[in-house]
C-alpha cells in the first residue's frame, strides 16, 4: 500500500504531499460538509494546493 500512494504522488513537489495527505484523509468529511465544491476549488487553487 505504501508503494502505491508513492506512486499516486510522482511529479508531485514534495510540499504538497501533505497537502494532498490531509485532502485524502478528510474528503468524506469535506464532502459532506462542504455544499459549494466550486468555491472549495476555487480557494483551494488561490492556497497553492494545485498548480494552475
Amino acid at each position: 500500500m505504501e508503494e502505491h500512494g508513492h506512486h499516486e504522488m510522482e511529479g508531485t513537489p514534495l510540499g504538497c504531499h501533505s497537502h494532498i495527505k490531509l485532502l485524502k484523509i478528510n474528503r468524506e468529511h469535506l464532502v459532506t460538509n462542504i455544499r459549494n465544491t466550486q468555491c472549495l476549488v476555487d480557494n483551494l487553487l488561490e492556497n497553492g494546493y494545485f498548480s494552475a
